[in-house]
């Protein structure tokens, strides 16, 4: 998603504008850098590689994958919060790259709920020692 368009945005003038995470850009050069959106994408997939190396501890690796959903919950609002503000717009088009973020929460609850029936486990074998 830093690279990929996520949108496309048509002026007013008929000029076409794309939407990525590292912020607008028209005819292919960057026009407006946004730094604290290609950080929480940054973030968010650094906390994606924490939460896979940290298979051992299954307790931290739940926290972690809840926080990355709340990340990924946020980082689709902020997306259509900034698509949606800019002035003079007549239409906006989301691109496959837009659905990312929900289709990653939605995995990450998916781990969340096998990671926690995986640590049930666990604690169900350790008590009948």
């Amino acid at each position: 998603m830093l690279f990929v368009p996520v949108a496309g945005l048509v002026h007013e003038t008929g000029e076409i504008i794309t939407f990525n995470l590292a912020g607008f850009s028209q005819n292919g050069a960057l026009t407006s850098k946004d730094w604290s959106m290609m950080l929480f994408g940054i973030l968010i997939c650094a906390l994606n590689l924490i939460i896979i190396l940290m298979y051992k501890s299954r307790v931290l690796q739940l926290r972690l994958c809840i926080y990355n959903i709340l990340f990924l919950i946020g980082l689709t609002g902020i997306m259509l919060f900034v698509v949606y503000n800019v002035p003079n717009i007549e239409s906006v088009s989301f691109r496959l790259p837009a659905v990312f973020p929900i289709v990653s929460a939605i995995l990450h609850y998916l781990a969340f709920r096998g990671i926690r029936k995986d640590e049930m486990m666990v604690q169900a074998l350790s008590r009948l020692r």
